[in-house]
């Protein structure tokens, strides 16, 4: 027992250190000019793909799961942090926000994509019924936005169970074909709607507040200006937050397990006792919400929402930040979700080449690492519930000690 207590006190300080280092080259991402920043990114890229062969990111998320609890409040620490450290830097934290909406999507995306092996390549759509329900909320009704936000949720949750109906009867590319042209449909519908703005879009979004104050706004405190980027930073990185332990619990729990047993073999599934209709409409509903939370914080964030926003490349583009982050994975994705919203942002001045950086991109993950850069993980329920599997040569093992 004292060896073990000895261990804790010594991994802690190191959980410590890796959240700071972790999160202090996401800030040198988004601070660095773009040179330096695409430069730190490719030996990010490389340094995870070296741990990962070395069997180093398992032994990193082992340490943070023992010490979960020093994990997260550190980790909450240099999340509230890095708004800091961006408070006069206005498009440093655009990009940032725009990362961890990006990332909602992502989560979303995962649990067709990665969870269940159905490719689908419409979470632009969902993004973009979400914004278009938030915008229609609050400027042609005129109601508060977190009425928006909700009912941009129920509206993308029961588009992902209309859509997910249809697709019940097909797998494979015939489900990809299907949602490829339902983001195809769902463009040419928005653009020929008069009331919701047509090709024009809508403009005047209403931007999220506490009573009376504003999330979206540029304020002056002790003689600092900050950006109005600031405190909708720390807005979005909380609800991010949420949405990944949503998505983590999801995984580790059955509903997880047999998302997983369909990707592998649906017939097998079935013959399992899983409920294969059932667990594939929760696939797309679940999607469907947290597209829909990132699409109210896209249109808040932006102010305006137009259908070029939402096309059939941003469905890639996002497709690409899953693969790339890893799937079936929240924190590869995640990670993937920040990596490519950084490389796109910095790279804009490029952007005519955007298309064709995404597929080079694409294809040198695909054979590199398959697999992401951090692929899925072994579920290890001892340790993510603090117990220790009983052995004859330990017959007095118990609960684990806890944070």
């Amino acid at each position: 027992m004292t060896g073990r207590n000895g261990r804790g006190l010594r991994e802690k300080p190191m959980t410590i250190i890796f959240n700071i280092v972790i999160f202090g080259l996401a800030f040198l991402m988004l601070r660095l000019p773009y040179r330096y920043s695409l430069a730190l990114v490719a030996i990010v890229v490389v340094a995870l793909l070296r741990m990962e062969r070395k069997g180093a990111v398992d032994a990193l998320f082992s340490l943070y799961i023992r010490n979960r609890r020093v994990a997260a409040f550190s980790a909450l620490i240099c999340i509230l942090a890095i708004p800091v450290l961006l408070s006069t830097f206005r498009y440093q934290s655009h990009i940032a926000v725009m990362a961890l909406i990006y990332a909602m999507v992502c989560l979303g995306l995962n649990f067709q994509m990665g969870s269940t092996n159905m490719v689908n390549f419409a979470p632009a759509a969902f993004m973009g019924i979400g914004a278009y329900s938030m915008a229609v909320m609050t400027v042609k009704i005129g109601v508060s936005p977190w009425l928006g936000m909700l009912t941009a949720i129920l509206t993308s949750a029961f588009a992902g169970l209309l859509i997910g109906l249809p697709t019940l009867r097909t797998k494979g590319y015939y489900l990809s074909l299907v949602t490829m042209a339902l983001q195809l449909a769902f463009v040419q519908l928005i653009k020929n709607m008069p009331s919701i703005g047509g090709p024009n879009g809508i403009s005047g979004v209403k931007a999220f507040s506490i009573g009376g104050f504003s999330l979206y706004k540029a304020y002056t405190f002790f003689g600092v200006k900050l950006t109005p980027h600031f405190f909708y930073l720390i807005f979005c990185a909380f609800a991010l937050i949420i949405l990944v332990y949503v998505a983590q619990r999801i995984y580790i729990s059955r509903y997880g397990l047999a998302l997983n047993n369909i990707a592998q073999d649906e017939i097998a599934a079935n013959c399992l006792g899983v409920d294969v209709p059932r667990c594939k409409l929760f696939a797309f509903v679940i999607g469907g919400v947290y597209c829909g939370v990132g699409g109210a914080l896209y249109a808040s964030l932006t102010s305006f929402v137009g259908p070029n926003d939402f096309t059939f490349a941003r469905s890639l583009v996002f497709i690409c930040m899953v693969i790339l982050g890893g799937m079936d994975n929240p924190i590869g994705v995640t990670v993937g979700a920040f990596l490519l919203t950084v490389i796109t942002e910095k790279l804009r001045n490029f952007s005519d080449y955007a298309q064709l950086i995404y597929a080079v991109l694409l294809v040198v993950i695909l054979i590199v690492r398959p697999s992401g850069l951090i692929p899925k993980r072994v579920r290890d329920y001892c340790a993510v519930f603090g117990r220790e599997l009983l052995s004859p040569s330990r017959p007095d093992a118990g609960p684990a000690d806890k944070d």
